[in-house]
């Protein structure tokens, strides 16, 4: 299901990013490996194009304001999707906390958060669908893998 190349990878500033497995692809680019501890923000237009993407520690309440500065500098920016990579379990107790906090704190910005998945041991998931938020993604993918 998660497999792809290149060739269906959007082209930045070109294709909009419809499907979460497309996100994936796009990220999946930019994460470390061996896996580590970080997070990969990618940036999106109105349109869902991406514009730029980048590393930063592990998500947390102090590094969302990180994606915030990026997100400043790239005047077109409306959305962001991350990415966090952990070593261990993807499922953590206090993600749904840090959900809202990192949907506040970039809404505050004029910024939305369209979609975080964490990778960890074992597989990945989507904080929102223990959070009860809706599937923010035009051609819908179960997040749960």
């Amino acid at each position: 299901m998660l497999n792809a190349s290149l060739i269906d990878i959007p082209r930045p500033f070109i294709d909009p990013i419809n499907t979460f497995v497309e996100a994936l692809g796009v990220t999946s680019m930019t994460m470390q490996r061996p896996r580590s501890n970080s997070t990969v923000a990618l940036l999106l237009d109105n349109q869902r194009r991406g514009l730029a993407m980048f590393r930063i520690p592990p998500l947390s309440s102090q590094s969302i304001h990180a994606v915030v500065a990026h997100c400043s500098e790239m005047p077109s920016t409306s959305s962001v999707v991350l990415v966090s990579s952990r070593r261990g379990t993807p499922v953590v107790p206090a993600d749904i906390a840090l959900l809202h906090i990192c949907t506040a704190t970039l809404a505050a910005a004029g910024f939305r958060l369209f979609d975080w998945a964490v990778i960890g041991t074992g597989g990945l998931y989507c904080p929102r669908t223990l959070a009860g938020v809706p599937d923010p993604w035009p051609d819908t993918t179960p997040c749960m893998l």
